[in-house]
């Protein structure tokens, strides 16, 4: 077992600890296909090609506090790059590739950041470099960007260069919201934000030297980029990683992959719990140990008992014990984690009334009541101020009340690059009532607290209000996607429009491969009205329209998150297949 991890000023500090001290110490196991490891890139290695990295910026009179964007497949020279940046004082900004498949809509996020960014190079490999430069420079702000190939810069070839560690107050990169519509908004996260969330998150969930971390999220989000590479690197513990796609097309390839490398921790959202519950095997199943799972966060989106309950039920023969799943909540904007439930008891779970709750009171219910709601604790924070706020008193919420969740503490980031407004309008809230505390953080989340800690509803701008009552789209999804076997589980999503003067509702189902083609319209409306009925009956609420679509088409973010804004962008501009797809 290793040693207890050490506390470091900065990430950097602790990468050349750990570099001189465990230098052959594997950080990053990185399974290209999901299944076959890549030789580990240990401590030592990751110095030495970083170093090398700098120094090539800097060659490159890339200057300390400029922008570097990051486009890179999943994978160790992402690592390399990312920390090459962090070395060098350059400014990472990571960004999601564009696929071949989705290449305008790709091109046009990513336009957006280096606009908002306006990068002094961009960082890549060269195989990606011939693949997209050509496209890329279409970009204004890339056009005269230098481009750096990090798989061709020699090893050892920053041996003697050197630069001053890092302030833990200047900016280590910027994490550009997923949300697709609007101008991208990038997240200032500083040196002490990951120093502070790193040991928030290490404290909440128990880690220590023999932790093994194991995942596929994505590296150019948040949840993927802080828990799977910054977290190990500062405490010097070995990650496990594979890309998204490998995971969708084989879930059990995560689960493998845990048991292979006696994985310890992972993060997840809420979806793939449920995908590993229907697509993992019998067969698949009797081949996993999951013993060695101590804490698997639930996250990053509406987190559900009833998924947790048939994920642990199917995998307790494998070891896998209920207690491990964690629920969690966080935001790009607080660096990572908010708030976790208590490791090693389980997780809580509670009925409300949902009458009650549209109106903003959380009321408890017998679980088989009619009107019930089942939500899930995410616990307390440790180290961060989380309150409740009237978001329109800005007033504290009593016990039991829904209202905005707001965060004070270290771990939330300075603000949105260039974007000084929107900077004072969400991290610099106060409530009405006073106080010595805050700045706050206004996360845009609306939630409670009672004794069993924090619930989060939703979010404040997918809350849609009809007839002054306050519906959240997860819950009408969840409906809707139970109404009928044809729609594909975790593909609906239900969102508002402006229609007769009043907000209504749309919702927008994929449909199972082969079960909506087109060819049979009496099929296709029976799956419909099963979606009108079950909303209907179970939020007393009528949709203004059912639109089924081909498996694939809803808009998600790389780690599977659904956009449900892109989504109502995508409908109302009636685009194909929106339009030949539209049911009423």
């Amino acid at each position: 077992m290793l040693a207890e991890p050490i506390r470091h000023e900065t990430v950097v500090d602790a990468v050349r600890a750990h570099a001189a001290r465990i230098p052959d110490h594997p950080l990053f196991t990185f399974l290209p296909d999901g299944e076959e490891a890549e030789p580990p890139l240990t401590f030592a290695a990751l110095d030495d090609r970083a170093r090398a990295v700098a120094a090539r910026l800097h060659a490159a009179q890339v200057e300390p506090g400029s922008r570097a964007l990051l486009l890179f497949q999943p994978g160790q020279d992402f690592v390399v790059a990312f920390f090459g940046c962090l070395y060098a004082g350059v400014v990472a900004v990571p960004a999601y590739l564009p696929h071949p498949a989705q290449r305008a809509r790709g091109l046009l996020r990513l336009a957006g950041i280096a606009e908002d960014a306006q990068p002094s190079a961009v960082l890549t490999t060269a195989g990606i470099r011939a693949a997209v430069e050509t496209a890329a420079r279409t970009i204004p702000e890339v056009q005269e960007t230098a481009w750096l190939a990090v798989d061709t810069i020699a090893d050892g070839s920053g041996a003697g260069w050197s630069a001053p560690p890092p302030e833990p107050k200047s900016v280590a990169f910027l994490q550009y919201t997923s949300g697709s519509t609007g101008r991208p908004k990038g997240v200032m996260v500083t040196h002490g934000n990951l120093t502070h969330n790193t040991d928030l998150i290490r404290t909440s969930l128990g880690m220590d030297g023999s932790t093994v971390v194991v995942g596929w999220l994505p590296p150019y989000h948040d949840m993927g980029l802080i828990s799977m590479i910054i977290v190990p690197a500062m405490l010097g513990i070995h990650s496990v990683s594979m890309p998204t796609v490998a995971f969708l097309q084989s879930p059990v390839r995560w689960l493998r992959a845990l048991s292979t490398y006696r994985g310890t921790l992972s993060a997840a959202p809420n979806f793939a719990f449920d995908l590993c519950s229907r697509k993992v095997t019998d067969e698949e199943r009797a081949t996993l140990d999951l013993s060695s799972w101590r804490v698997a966060t639930n996250g990053a989106e509406p987190v559900r008992a009833d998924s947790m309950k048939r994920f642990s039920k199917k995998f307790a023969a494998t070891g896998f014990r209920p207690e491990t799943i964690v629920p969690v909540y966080g935001l790009a904007e607080s660096t990572l984690l908010v708030s976790g439930s208590p490791l090693g008891r389980p997780w809580v779970s509670r009925a409300f009334d949902g009458d009650e709750l549209e109106r903003g009171t959380a009321v408890g219910v017998p679980d088989d009541s009619p009107a019930a709601r089942v939500l899930v604790s995410c616990g307390t924070s440790r180290t961060l101020d989380v309150a409740v706020v009237d978001p329109r008193t800005r007033t504290r919420c009593r016990p039991g009340q829904v209202g905005e969740i707001w965060v004070a503490g270290e771990s939330v980031a300075v603000g949105y690059w260039q974007r000084p407004g929107l900077t004072r309008e969400a991290f610099e809230a106060a409530p009405a009532d006073g106080g010595d505390r805050g700045p706050y953080l206004r996360t845009g989340d609306l939630g409670f607290r009672t004794e069993d800690g924090l619930f989060v509803c939703g979010r404040i701008k997918d809350l849609v209000i009809v007839g002054g009552r306050n519906h959240y789209p997860h819950d009408i999804e969840r409906t809707a996607e139970s109404a009928h076997p044809a729609i594909r589980p975790g593909c609906v999503a239900a969102f508002g429009v402006d229609a007769d003067g009043a907000e209504q509702v749309v919702v927008a189902a994929e449909l199972r491969r082969g079960a909506g083609d087109g060819t049979e319209p009496r099929a296709r409306q029976d799956v419909v009205n099963a979606v009108l009925r079950a909303v209907a009956q179970e939020h007393r609420l009528t949709v203004r329209e059912v639109v089924l679509l081909p498996a694939g088409t809803l808009p998600k973010t790389s780690s599977g998150k659904l956009q449900r804004r892109e989504a109502r962008k995508e409908y109302l501009a009636g685009r194909s297949p929106w339009n030949a797809q539209q049911q009423h």
